[in-house]
C-alpha cells in the first residue's frame, strides 16, 4: 500500500497573495481578447485646489481599444466654480474605443508611451480644460503572461502529471534540457 505524503501547510498570508494573485491574472486574460474591441479604464479620480483653479487627475488602468493596456493619468484644470471631490473611484466600461493616433512601428506592435503637456488658457476658467496626459502601454497580452507564470507553474505543480494534454510537451522539454 502507497502512502500519501502530504504538502507542508502554505501560511495564511500566502494564500491571500496567492488568491489576489490568480484574481489579477484572470482579470488580465478576461480583458486580452476584448481589448481589441472596447474602451474600458478604471482607477481613481482626486481633485485639488491650485492657485485660481483646481486639478482633476484621473489615475487610470485602461484598454484603449487598440490591443495594448496603458497605465497612467490625465490632468485637467477645472473651472473655479466645480467643487473639489478629493477622492473617487472613476471608471468606463466597455465603451467605444478610444484608439490613440499611431506614432511609430513600436506603437503597432503595443507598445506606447505618450506624454503631452497643453497650455492653460485664460485663469479661473469657465469650462474644465485638459492640462497633460501621461501614460506607458504594453500590449495586453504581456500582462496575461507575467501575471499568469505563477498561478500556471502553482497549477500544473499540483496537478503532478495528470494532466494528459501536457504531458508530451512536459517529456520534450525535459529530454530538451538533458
Amino acid at each position: 500500500m502507497r502512502m500519501k505524503t502530504e504538502l507542508p501547510r502554505v501560511p495564511r498570508g500566502l494564500d491571500i497573495f496567492r488568491g489576489f494573485w490568480c484574481a489579477l491574472f484572470l482579470g488580465f486574460l478576461t480583458m486580452w481578447p476584448l481589448s481589441y474591441s472596447f474602451y474600458t479604464s478604471f482607477g481613481i479620480d482626486t481633485d485639488r485646489r491650485e492657485e485660481l483653479s483646481a486639478i482633476q487627475a484621473h489615475l487610470r488602468f485602461r484598454w484603449p481599444g487598440n490591443g495594448s493596456f496603458m497605465v497612467g493619468a490625465d490632468q485637467f484644470w477645472l473651472a473655479a466654480w466645480k467643487p473639489l471631490d478629493r477622492f473617487d473611484l472613476g471608471g468606463a466600461f466597455f465603451k467605444p474605443p478610444r484608439r490613440p493616433p499611431m506614432r511609430s512601428s513600436w506603437n503597432q506592435m503595443g507598445f506606447w508611451l505618450i506624454r503631452e503637456r497643453y497650455a492653460p488658457s485664460k485663469l479661473p476658467l469657465q469650462v474644465s480644460e485638459m492640462e497633460s496626459s501621461s501614460w506607458i502601454g504594453v500590449p495586453s497580452w504581456l500582462p496575461v503572461v507575467l501575471t499568469g507564470l505563477w498561478p500556471v507553474s502553482w497549477w500544473m505543480h499540483q496537478r503532478k502529471g495528470k494532466v494528459l494534454w501536457l504531458s508530451p510537451v512536459r517529456e520534450l522539454m525535459r529530454r530538451w534540457a538533458s
